[in-house]
């Protein structure tokens, strides 16, 4: 009988299991997607202004203070070499990402609130409604209540679980030596790198050249 791996090396052989994750821009009103993740470097924030889970149309009516309770930064834990995927227009998705972003370590973003998001089917959403509607009570203010912002709907109709999501509730402040490494198209990578000092990856890269790039990291 075989030893049984150990942990680490039993995770390094899951080709589908990253220990990043990774936080892609996407245009706004005001700014490109290269604008939008400027600000963020330049800001060193992470910000959260938008809310996703099950609950959003009744989110809708509250008053601004209380809709910040379920507002997100997003996440995925799509495998580093496998980014590009996810910017292809997909049926069913109004969100248009593009090749620009940031890489965390997830134990980075465990350590800071961060969560997978929790998909459910069926009557589940039941006892959620349920935990949703008492904690009105208390104005979503119950630490326990963070639980809500992280649901999300998986049947027939609506099934994004193939996005790996994770989410911190409320934004994320951060260093630049936090970040592992940035995302962009290649030509723009000097730019990025002179101008931050992060070391920056083309998410088109294959795994070759992305491994090559941040060897040592």
């Amino acid at each position: 009988m075989t030893n049984p791996l150990p942990r680490d090396v039993f995770l390094d052989k899951k080709r589908d299991f990253s220990n990043l994750l990774v936080h892609l821009t996407r245009k706004d009103e005001e700014y490109s997607a290269k604008g939008v993740l400027e600000c963020i470097l330049n800001e060193h924030t992470l910000r959260a202004y938008s809310y996703y889970c099950i609950f959003q149309e009744e989110i809708k009516s509250l008053e601004y203070d209380l809709q910040s309770k379920f507002r997100v930064v997003c996440f995925t834990e799509t495998p580093i070499d496998q980014i590009e995927v996810l910017l292809e227009r997909v049926e069913g998705r109004t969100v248009i990402l593009e090749p620009y972003g940031l890489v965390f370590k997830k134990d980075y973003i465990r350590e800071k609130g961060g969560n997978p998001v929790f998909y459910i089917t069926g009557n589940l959403s039941t006892p959620l409604w349920k935990l949703y509607n008492e904690a009105q009570n208390t104005q979503y203010t119950s630490e326990e209540n963070k639980v809500l912002a992280l649901v999300n709907k998986c049947d027939e109709a609506i099934d994004f679980h193939w996005e790996r999501e994770w989410r911190i509730v409320g934004s994320l402040e951060f260093d630049l030596s936090d970040i592992y490494c940035g995302l962009c198209p290649q030509e723009e990578i000097p730019d990025f790198e002179s101008k931050y000092g992060v070391k920056f990856i083309d998410p088109h890269w294959g795994i070759n050249k992305i491994l090559d790039k941040l060897v040592g990291k």
